[in-house]
């Protein structure tokens, strides 16, 4: 798959749990959900969340082989062992024996993949700099709160100290 990241690809991430997790809808998904978006026409891009790689590929022949788990009828054997001893186990090797794909096919997904390692690096420095935005508003937040609660403590007194009883303030409870 030669996706380019944009707003209209969906990003999917993969936990080392093998959940699947989609980014826009925050939610986890089904490899049958990632299907339905694959038939529905739908951009969709999955990431490994620890290596930030793309792992689309895997994910799809993934859905591709659990379909195949499903399916009432096999490929025929012949054609199985074909693939194994003629491809060394791939469909895609296999295929591009058969000459199923464009001649330049080869050279064009080596290309793609330099291009597409350039986008999920950008993608990943995206994620990256979100996470470390969000990591600073923390920051700034917990030293602005941390701030206003040293603000509130009483001149003469350390924070960890008892507030006093103000004159003339009575909170009612030994009425």
């Amino acid at each position: 798959m030669t996706s380019k990241p944009n707003s209209k690809v969906k990003i999917i991430k993969r936990y080392q749990n093998r959940k699947l997790y989609d980014t826009q809808q925050s939610c986890y998904v089904t490899l049958d959900d990632i299907a339905k978006m694959i038939r529905t026409n739908e951009e969709v891009m999955v990431i490994d969340n620890k290596s930030k790689n793309d792992i689309t590929a895997a994910t799809l022949t993934q859905i591709i082989f659990e379909a195949e788990k499903k399916a009432s009828q096999y490929a025929p054997l012949f054609t199985l062992r074909e693939i194994i001893q003629n491809g060394n186990g791939s469909i895609s090797g296999y295929l591009a024996k058969l000459g199923a794909f464009p001649q330049d096919y080869m050279t064009k997904q080596q290309v793609n993949t330099v291009v597409e390692n350039a986008s999920t690096d950008s993608v990943k420095q995206n994620l990256e700099n979100r996470v470390a935005t969000a990591a600073t508003r923390y920051n700034t937040d917990t030293t602005a709160k941390v701030a206003a609660e040293k603000a509130t403590v009483l001149p003469g007194l350390q924070q960890d100290e008892e507030t006093p009883n103000l004159p003339g303030i009575s909170l009612g409870l030994n009425n």
